[in-house]
């Protein structure tokens, strides 16, 4: 089976306490957190495929280098989502 992955670059703001907030210039409502690093991409590629896993027509990706920062110490990742494997973990989910 074919995968659809996606790749969109995400804002890391460093909050005290080794805390991310995540966000993404290109997804609307796109916002997360993660405790480290490593929790934080996780994270952020989950919020990417719930965002955009469903979506007929995907946003444009911004270039990486091209994002404005506010000088507080926030950096850009490139985040790459299975929109694939979140299609599927959200098959049968209800509110």
């Amino acid at each position: 089976m074919n995968h659809k992955i996606v790749t969109y670059p995400a804002i890391f703001k460093p909050l005290e306490d080794d805390i991310y907030v995540i966000s993404f210039p290109d997804v609307k409502g796109a916002i997360t957190e993660g405790q480290g690093l490593k929790d934080a991409l996780k994270m952020a590629a989950d919020t990417l495929a719930s965002r955009l896993y469903n979506k007929v027509t995907l946003p444009k990706s911004s270039v990486p280098d091209e994002i404005e920062l506010a000088d507080d110490g926030s950096f850009v990742v490139s985040v790459s989502a299975d929109l694939t494997e979140a299609s599927r973990d959200r098959m049968d989910y209800q509110i």
